[in-house]
C-alpha cells in the first residue's frame, strides 16, 4: 500500500491524470524520480489493466511535498533541476 494512496477511480477527473513523462514534467523532476517514488512506496500508478502507467497528479503532489520537506532538494539525494521552487510548474 502506498503512503499516499490514489482516490477511487470513479472520483478522479481526467485532467488530473498524466503518464510518467507528463507527471515528471509537471513537478520538474526526471522520470526516474517518479519511478523511485513508486519503488519507495510513496505513490502508485492507477490500477488500469493493460494500460500505460498513469498517475493522479494531486496524489503525486503530496508525495512531492513529502520529499521536499525531507531534503530531496539536496543534490546528493537526487535533487531537482536548478532553479526549481515549490509550487512552480515545469516550463
Amino acid at each position: 500500500m502506498a503512503r499516499y494512496p490514489n482516490p477511487p477511480l470513479d472520483s478522479i477527473r481526467s485532467d488530473d491524470i498524466a503518464d510518467r513523462a507528463g507527471t515528471a514534467a509537471a513537478f520538474g523532476v526526471d522520470e526516474v524520480t517518479i519511478k523511485r517514488w513508486v519503488h519507495l512506496g510513496l505513490v502508485e500508478a492507477l490500477p488500469i489493466p493493460g494500460g500505460p502507467h498513469l498517475y493522479h497528479l494531486p496524489t503525486v503532489a503530496k508525495a512531492e511535498r513529502h520529499c521536499w520537506l525531507n531534503g530531496a532538494d539536496r543534490p546528493a539525494r537526487g535533487g531537482r533541476r536548478p532553479g526549481w521552487r515549490v509550487g512552480q510548474t515545469a516550463a
